[in-house]
């Protein structure tokens, strides 16, 4: 590894399906090249993954892995005010130049996509905030979830499940509903401080009968049912059966996920009344700042499962991610 090249997770081949860790990738701002006004070159403390960044392509999300990110400032762009060389900072590797990747020692990030890391958040924690929880509360408001809300989450116990039930939860939403595995209960209680929310319940979806039951006492109750587990796939569709429990004129069925019908729909702006698909938006700064007040005003964190950045790290993540066991983040410490 010489001095301008770094270690770095890619994508190999044309379409990028395989990945691979290598020491020898280039740096992302050749010695003497200036950085874009608006962009920052951060040393990368650490990183998340998500199941997006390997089922997107390499022509569509570049050669470096990689979204979540948090790290110090090295150099800023001519046009950056809000962020000095030595500030802490997270959300999404996303520059000028679209996907720059964070699973890599340093990235090139625009000043829009990060936020400046709250003193008392550790490099790891805030590293998993940039894709589950700008998700999340981008989804809870396109769901217009206020404090006398009811909201049911499908997927409770996943990394974007987990993140909409605990910024639910520092809002102070009245009722959330959880549904996820029975064997998950306790950690998801566990990890959203729960226990202190009236009127929460956890539905096991491996269990018919209290599925049934649920859906059959919860028609038409719900203000918002974020549903981060359809089209996650493994053929997940809980569109059908959950649809019905949404009030009837202001409900919000909000999903990240969907067939190829709903993503057509999508991409026309003909999605069928009451429903929602939400990819997270350019510019996450304001929001970024927002989640991390909230988490921060609770003390509530996100659960991370931290691995080595090393070959034998980067294997063991992503075989655990594609085989969904994972409970919250996966987190990369770079250190």
């Amino acid at each position: 590894m010489t001095a301008m090249n770094m270690r770095a997770v890619v994508r190999t081949g044309l379409l990028g399906g395989t990945i691979s860790f290598t020491k020898d990738q280039p740096h992302p701002v050749p010695q003497g090249a200036a950085l874009q006004p608006t962009d920052i070159l951060i040393k990368v403390k650490s990183a998340a993954i998500n199941p997006v960044d390997y089922k997107l392509p390499r022509f569509v999300a570049g050669k470096v892995m990689g979204i979540d990110v948090s790290g110090v400032v090295e150099k800023v762009g001519a046009d950056v005010k809000d962020f000095q060389v030595g500030d802490g900072v997270f959300g999404r590797a996303m520059n000028s130049n679209g996907f720059s990747g964070s699973l890599a020692d340093y990235a090139l990030v625009s000043k829009d996509e990060v936020a400046k890391k709250p003193e008392t958040m550790p490099f790891d924690s805030a590293g998993a905030l940039g894709t589950a929880y700008l998700t999340g509360i981008q989804c809870l408001r396109a769901g217009n979830v206020k404090k006398d809300s009811s909201v049911l989450i499908i997927g409770a116990s996943g990394g974007c499940g987990l993140a909409g039930l605990q910024l639910a939860n520092a809002m102070g939403v009245s009722r959330i509903v959880g549904i996820c595995s029975g064997k998950n209960f306790e950690f998801v209680r566990e990890k959203c401080a729960i226990d202190k929310v009236e009127n929460l319940e956890l539905v096991d979806y491996t269990d018919d009968d209290a599925m049934k039951n649920f859906q059959q006492e919860n028609a038409g109750k719900f203000d918002c049912i974020y549903d981060t587990a359809t089209g996650s796939g493994k053929g997940e569709d809980y569109v059908s059966t959950m649809l019905k429990l949404l009030k009837e004129e202001t409900g919000e069925y909000v999903q990240i996920n969907g067939s190829p019908s709903d993503w057509v729909r999508h991409a026309m702006g003909k999605m069928k009344p009451h429903r929602t698909m939400v990819l997270t938006a350019k510019e996450g700064k304001a929001d970024l700042e927002e989640i991390a007040s909230l988490l921060e005003s609770s003390g509530l964190k996100p659960h991370l499962d931290v691995k080595c950045f090393d070959k034998e790290g980067v294997g063991e993540a992503f075989d655990q991610l594609k085989a969904r066991r994972t409970k919250g983040k996966i987190v990369f410490n770079m250190d």
